[in-house]
């Protein structure tokens, strides 16, 4: 009896040994938590660029600047028209003195104004009697046309500059004709040998793109055009 009491006791404090070692183990758990998680955020800055707006009249501003700059009082004059029927006007300056002067024309494209057409001509018109010098501008035709002259002997020859623009490139069509030099007035039935682009085409042909060109038309000398308005339009 007393051998089977002293296992008793024995088994009794393994138990008691177990039981608080499992106690241990439940404690530990419990005291083990998780790190704390910490949650950055980064401020966004989003930076607004102010970009000043770009229009045909900024852009044509700076280019009449450039050219008087270049030419002073040798810019005579200028114009605006829409060549090319988008809304947005080519600007046509005329710069030189007699016995020549130049035509340029200026379009936007993209975001700059370019020289699309430059051309330096006698200015003279056949048929004139006295030593006026002339340009057509005709927007009431399609394409609007800037019309230049540039007879050699305004009595003998004729010769037609018909300028067009198509939203990316100028182009002109020439317009010839002349007397055989033994007329006493400078009437148009003197003309003959009438070309356009160099081929040859009948009186009726020929005075018919005359006719066109000149109906409705806007004259001007592009010797003392001047600048006022056009500097109204575009700013000063």
């Amino acid at each position: 009896m007393k051998k089977i009491a002293v296992i008793g006791v024995a088994v009794m404090m393994a138990a008691g040994m177990l039981a608080m070692t499992g106690c241990g183990d439940d404690k530990a758990v419990e005291e083990t938590t998780a790190a704390p998680t910490e949650t950055t955020t980064e401020a966004t800055t989003t930076t607004e660029e102010t970009t000043e707006a770009v229009t045909y009249q900024s852009l044509y501003r700076a280019k009449l600047d450039e050219m008087l700059d270049a030419y002073g009082s040798g810019v005579t004059g200028g114009k605006l028209m829409d060549m090319d029927g988008d809304g947005t006007p080519e600007m046509i300056i005329f710069h030189g003195s007699a016995p020549s002067f130049t035509t340029e024309i200026f379009a936007v494209q993209g975001k700059e104004a370019v020289s699309v057409y430059e051309k330096t001509l006698s200015g003279l018109r056949y048929a004139q009697t006295d030593m006026s010098y002339q340009v057509w501008l005709n927007d009431s035709i399609d394409p609007a046309t800037v019309v230049l002259f540039n007879s050699k002997d305004e009595w003998v020859n004729e010769e037609i500059h018909a300028v067009t623009y198509n939203g990316s490139a100028a182009s002109e069509e020439i317009l010839k004709a002349a007397t055989d030099g033994e007329n006493d007035d400078p009437g148009r039935n003197w003309l003959q040998n009438y070309t356009i682009n160099e081929g040859g085409v009948s009186k009726g042909e020929y005075n018919d793109a005359y006719k066109r060109l000149k109906r409705d038309a806007d004259v001007i000398d592009p010797t003392s055009a001047g600048l006022d308005e056009l500097k109204a339009a575009i700013g000063e």
